[in-house]
């Protein structure tokens, strides 16, 4: 998640394990050691740019790495800052502070490699999103009243202990609302005759009951959306995928379309824009994420490269990334979580489980 949320978790876990031996300092420092695995991101400009994509949420986020480092990290944070304080609270602090980020980043759908650099599968639970208001601010609230109210004591380890236990349920809230939207938008497709073989729901931003709905049939996809707060329907679009394209072969067979296809762990779709000149723009976008009134195929990042009339690719593989406009911003989303779908693009339909189904 986003590294306010990250911080306040790792002050939670500090004041809940040292929180009496060290009083505030166990939330502060756990604030910084609980952001310290997103360090990642300076590979991100790796390999031309395509480091983002390899080494984020790599080896710093493995289920390894706050085991392994922390007692290191806590020894160092002791020799520097922890005279006359408890060893072992600077080492509690860091290990769970460090263990938690990647247990925390693997409720998002942007999939952590949580055994990197051993195994590079890509975990995702689908929780929640990467800015969910929803987790950060209650997690917010508990903090501050566990460092102002007497720090040392009894109360306070109590209070971010309260904090974790609310928090960590509305994560899991979030996974059940996922396989809820799952099950339910698999049972109207099916209804409706729309792509239902693989059904994959996949959380959105700022809350947990709005979700993207991703289907696969044979040669054919639907994207759309599902929200728990009107039950029995789904709004989107089915469309063909170019599976037999040569070009679109050509492009996911590249060393940056291979890496592309992990990253989105597999949930891509590809497309081709012709030129006026004759060449054509091939891209493979990831359907994880997507804006609200856009066509379906079109998703906020991916990868693409030009082709000739003869279906030779002619220049590099880049990366590209899509703006929000006045169709995917937070107030369509919004309008979206309590079933207005007015903003879908034309050609979206919504489908309806019958009454006596949807019940």
């Amino acid at each position: 998640m986003e590294p306010l949320s990250q911080a306040l978790l790792g002050a939670a876990v500090g004041q809940s394990v040292a929180g009496r031996a060290l009083g505030p300092r166990a939330a502060g420092w756990g604030a910084l050691v609980g952001m310290a695995p997103d360090i990642d991101v300076i590979a991100a400009g790796l390999h031309g740019g395509y480091g983002e994509l390899l080494y984020h949420r790599g080896a710093t986020h493995s289920l390894w790495f706050g085991p392994v480092m922390g007692p290191l990290l806590g020894w160092l944070l002791w020799r520097w800052r922890g005279a006359g304080t408890s060893l072992a609270a600077w080492r509690r602090i860091t290990v769970w502070a460090l263990l938690t980020h990647p247990l925390l980043d693997v409720f998002t759908p942007y999939g952590t490699q949580l055994f990197a650099p051993f195994w590079r599968a890509r975990f995702a639970w689908h929780g929640v999103g990467i800015i969910d208001p929803f987790y950060t601010l209650p997690l917010l609230g508990f903090v501050v009243v566990s460092i102002v109210a007497a720090p040392h004591s009894k109360r306070s380890t109590r209070s971010a202990i309260a904090g974790l236990l609310l928090t960590t349920s509305y994560l899991l809230l979030g996974v059940g609302l996922n396989a809820i939207a799952e099950h339910d938008a698999s049972q109207v497709l099916r209804a409706a005759g729309a792509p239902a073989r693989e059904v994959r729901a996949y959380p959105t931003l700022m809350q947990p009951f709005l979700r993207r709905i991703v289907a696969r049939g044979d040669g054919e996809s639907f994207v759309g959306w599902h929200t728990s707060l009107r039950l029995g329907c789904v709004h989107g679009t089915s469309f063909a995928e170019p599976d037999t394209d040569p070009r679109v072969i050509e492009l996911s067979e590249t060393w940056e379309g291979r890496l592309f296809i992990w990253f989105a762990m597999e949930e891509t779709t590809a497309h081709a824009d012709p030129d006026e000149d004759g060449t054509s723009w091939v891209s493979l976008d990831d359907l994880r994420y997507g804006g609200f009134g856009t066509p379906p195929s079109r998703s906020m990042w991916g990868v693409r490269a030009r082709y000739d009339a003869s279906g030779t690719r002619i220049g590099p593989v880049e990366r590209f990334r899509r703006g929000f406009d006045e169709r995917t911003g937070f107030e369509p989303l919004a309008r979206g979580t309590f079933g207005d779908f007015r903003r879908l693009p034309a050609d979206a339909r919504t489908s309806c489980a019958p009454r006596s189904q949807a019940r």
